[in-house]
């Protein structure tokens, strides 16, 4: 018996007798087998390329955490929960990498191979986006608190232009959500005197109290100011110190050869020219 059918069709029909075969048997056509034979190598790499990049992502994150180890660094203390929520956002690609090889071998029992291929791949794009869009709404810790700003965060108190002594000159800043330091210098005769103001709410003052020269009153609030002399540069520092919790915490240095004549109250009256920053 023979059968005559378009040579179109993606399977045809075999009809034998006397063969074991059953009539109307549908067996994959040429295209059909290659096309499935496509997908399953589809399929297979998409496997592969997940099972590789896991192994390359495991590889980088045991060295990246040596590294850290061997420097001695860690989270920082106050920001661990935020930091350590940023590190799985930042990873969460590699995170889902065996979640999408499971469900993949998962899926090619139920699914077709290009539906099950298509799978992981849609799971890492989502944990990519999820992960930068976390990213973006939780910004560094380290970052917002101690990293460089161009103006001084509000709420300080800040030496405008017009309170700088005399002949002093800007020579450098570092402004943060937690710290304005500022360095003025001026020479003289040939000699540099430095006028340092730092101001934090976590910053420890570290001060002599018997070198103790000078104590004032400033906005209600008790401030001194304490000298001390270093045998070896042969020059005096003057340090004023007032405390204003919890941002206003000021310490303003001075310092100068011998026989220069800057006095605690030149200290005083730049404190008292500093202004609220906005």
């Amino acid at each position: 018996m023979k059968c005559h059918y378009p040579a179109s069709l993606l399977c045809h029909i075999t009809c034998a007798e006397g063969q074991g075969a059953e009539p109307n048997a549908l067996v994959p056509s040429g295209r059909g087998a290659g096309e499935m034979t496509g997908m399953k190598l589809l399929s297979a790499s998409v496997l592969w390329l997940q099972a590789l990049l896991f192994a390359l992502g495991t590889a980088y994150v045991v060295w990246g955490f040596i590294r850290v180890v061997e420097a001695g660094a860690w989270f920082v203390p106050g920001f661990e929960s935020i930091e350590l929520r940023r590190l799985i956002a930042t990873l969460a690609p590699y995170l889902v990498l065996p979640v999408g090889i499971i469900s993949f071998i998962l899926a090619l029992q139920k699914w077709k191979y290009g539906t099950a291929a298509s799978f992981p791949l849609v799971l890492v794009a989502l944990a990519v986006v999820a992960g930068q869009l976390y990213l973006t709404a939780v910004p560094d810790p380290v970052m917002e608190n101690f990293g460089p700003r161009p103006l001084p965060y509000p709420g300080f108190l800040v030496l405008p232009p017009e309170g700088v002594p005399p002949g002093f000159q800007e020579v450098s800043h570092h402004y943060t959500k937690q710290e304005y330091g500022i360095r003025f210098r001026k020479m003289l005769n040939g000699d540099p005197i430095d006028l340092d103001i730092i101001e934090s709410p976590t910053t420890k003052f570290v001060y002599d109290q018997s070198k103790l020269v000078r104590e004032f009153d400033h906005q209600e609030v008790t401030g001194r100011v304490y000298a001390a002399y270093n045998d070896r540069s042969r020059k005096t520092t003057l340090n004023l110190i007032w405390l204003n919790p919890p941002k206003q915490r000021i310490s303003i240095y001075l310092t100068q050869s011998v026989g220069n004549d800057y006095s605690p109250e030149d200290l005083i009256r730049v404190l008292e020219s500093m202004k609220l920053a906005k």
